[in-house]
């Protein structure tokens, strides 16, 4: 979409990929996505025709792998703003927004997107973010809803009202719906009006504006002033916001601070093959298998074994006669479950 300043946001410490990532590497850096870190995919998937140079948010702690990994992809005009602290993604949201609109103006189309999804067909994405951006021309907060394939009961869900006259493939939004138990999923998938809360956004800071004022100022004033007085960060490209200002961000997240309340909220529908890749049973479904299921990344040796996903990045591993596991190796710990249960991973860190 010509003329959009992509914003990809990296926080979230990615605990469950855990053991391969820890604080200082998260998910969204981790390279095994043939090569590529989920971020630098993203960056690319971001580079459309006409499209401004990114602006990446990050924290501080991941200044350096960030334009490291930029550069290998050649993204080196990229602007790193960095966090002083983890404030949530309604303030990281603001500050992005208020620097879009002191570097390039308040009308310009701003695409928001975490770092750490997949999207196969990206030919179906970039026609949902022109339909987005003509809406968000018009002043609306344009989220994106996924199709379901499934009663998913990880995902929040957004419920599609009328659609949005003179922008064709948008719809008002109904209703925001937290995570359902798996009864209310299946109702929500045979309504056929309920899509999965991606949390990618497509917005002008006008629009954006206009209603953090009513319904986030708090975290609006302090990720503004926190922009206003940002420093040079240590590498060139890099903005350090005011610690000061930042630290006074309540912590929310932006579906509840502002897209739950907002009037002019839209939702476009998207079939592209996504996956926010929530854990290692999706990483799975996602990696490339061989003939018999496995999943295998560094120095790994099966017999009698399939449908496993097995991952290690120095000691060597050893599987025999076993099925649907996900076994993870790392300096950091081991993980052995099976892959149904990866969901779960949280419950023993």
């Amino acid at each position: 979409m010509k003329g959009i300043v992509p914003v990809i946001l990296c926080g979230g410490s990615g605990t469950r990929f855990w053991p391969l990532s820890t604080d200082m590497m998260p998910k969204q850096f981790l390279k095994i996505w043939q090569d590529r870190s989920l971020f630098q995919i993203t960056a690319r998937r971001l580079a459309v025709p006409g499209a401004a140079a990114p602006l990446i948010v990050c924290n501080t702690v991941h200044e350096g792998v960030v334009r490291e990994q930029l550069a290998e992809i050649g993204f080196d005009e990229a602007t790193i703003l960095l966090e002083p602290e983890r404030r949530d993604s309604a303030a990281a949201i603001a500050a992005a927004v208020a620097w879009v609109a002191r570097n390039h103006g308040a009308n310009v189309p701003i695409g928001i997107f975490p770092s750490d999804q997949l999207i196969r067909d990206e030919e179906a994405f970039r026609a949902a973010l022109a339909i987005a951006g003509s809406a968000a021309a018009d002043g609306k907060l344009v989220t994106f809803g996924i199709a379901p394939d499934r009663p998913a009961t990880e995902f929040g869900y957004v419920e599609r009202g009328d659609v949005l006259e003179g922008h064709g493939g948008a719809f008002a939004v109904a209703s925001f719906h937290e995570k359902p138990d798996i009864t209310t999923a299946v109702t929500y998938l045979a309504s056929g009006r309920f899509d999965w809360n991606s949390g990618m956004f497509v917005l002008t800071a006008k629009g954006f504006l206009a209603e953090a004022e009513v319904h986030m100022k708090a975290i609006l004033d302090a990720a503004t002033s926190a922009v206003i007085e940002a420093r040079p960060g240590a590498l060139p490209g890099t903005l350090l916001l005011d610690p000061e200002a930042f630290a006074t961000a309540p912590k929310d997240s932006i579906d509840y601070a502002l897209f739950e309340k907002a009037a002019g909220v839209v939702t476009v529908p998207l079939s592209c093959g996504w996956s926010d890749l929530g854990n290692w049973q999706a990483a799975y479904v996602e990696l490339p298998k061989c003939e018999v299921g496995n999943v295998t990344i560094g120095d790994v040796r099966m017999r009698d074994a399939k449908n496993n996903i097995i991952i290690t990045d120095g000691l060597p591993v050893r599987i025999l006669g076993v099925e649907d596991l996900a076994v993870v190796v790392s300096a950091s710990g081991v993980l052995v479950t099976r892959i149904d249960h990866a969901v779960r991973l949280k419950e023993v860190l």
